[in-house]
């Protein structure tokens, strides 16, 4: 089974993340926008190239718009803009891609595709395989799990469940272990798990760094990495490898 990671926005943090990949053997794919979209400290150019060199860099547009509120026009110029600003930086042919929100549709794959890409990510979550290059899934993202770390938006205090509410379906669906309900980790543990026990095709882990970094989930992400690098039968891979790899 591949296991790829992957990471949106292009912020600082990005880089302890690598370091943490590269001390388990893991890859990753980088999404990174300008940083004036960024309210946060952003990567620099220099940290763009140094990461390109190690890792894979792929394209998340200029702005971070959700693409489908777009014209057609605004958003053509949003995802092949951002290819060639990202070419500029790593010096090589840019051909992954990420919706900003995960918002997309036929409209916007087709652009994806037109502007040279090869791959585009979205944000759908607890799958183990695909074979649709412009709507590339995920399988878990690293965020608090069962329970809310933060409260920032009001229905979120009727609501401190919802992911576990979302994904206990699937969870039930894979025969996952109800130990699986009660901490990101163990969930990650037993996703991976199933994938691998059922020769499924990835496990693709993805997040934000900064969301890392404001959750306090560093510990659990280096625990992860470091059961998937004790596995058998497991192979690293980019974004972009995934599809051809299956």
């Amino acid at each position: 089974m591949d296991f790829t990671t992957s990471w949106d926005d292009g912020r600082a943090d990005d880089m302890r993340l690598a370091v943490l990949l590269e001390k388990y053997g893991a890859k990753g794919t980088f999404y990174v926008s300008p940083p004036p979209t960024h309210e946060k400290q952003a990567l620099t150019d220099g940290e763009i190239k140094d990461l390109s060199q190690r890792h894979e860099i792929g394209a998340h547009t200029i702005t971070h718009p959700k693409l489908t509120r777009l014209s057609l026009d605004d958003a053509r110029r949003e995802i092949a803009e951002s290819k060639t600003w990202i070419e500029e930086r790593i010096g090589k042919p840019c051909t992954a891609f990420c919706y900003p929100y995960g918002d997309e549709n036929t409209a916007m794959r087709t652009l994806v595709k037109e502007a040279g890409y090869e791959t585009a990510r979205t944000v759908e979550q607890l799958q183990l395989s695909s074979n649709d290059p412009f709507g590339m899934p995920t399988t878990l993202q690293i965020y608090p799990f069962p329970f809310r770390r933060k409260f920032t938006r009001w229905w979120h205090v009727i609501d401190p469940v919802a992911r576990l509410r979302m994904f206990y379906p699937t969870m039930r669906q894979y025969g996952l272990p109800l130990s699986a309900t009660c901490s990101w980790l163990n969930l990650a543990k037993a996703m991976f798990m199933y994938g691998l026990q059922t020769d499924q095709s990835f496990f693709h882990l993805w997040g934000h760094s900064w969301e890392v970094e404001k959750y306090g989930m560093w510990g659990e992400l280096e625990k992860f990495l470091e059961f998937v690098s004790k596995q058998d039968n497991v192979t690293y891979a980019v974004n972009s490898q995934l599809l051809s790899r299956s």
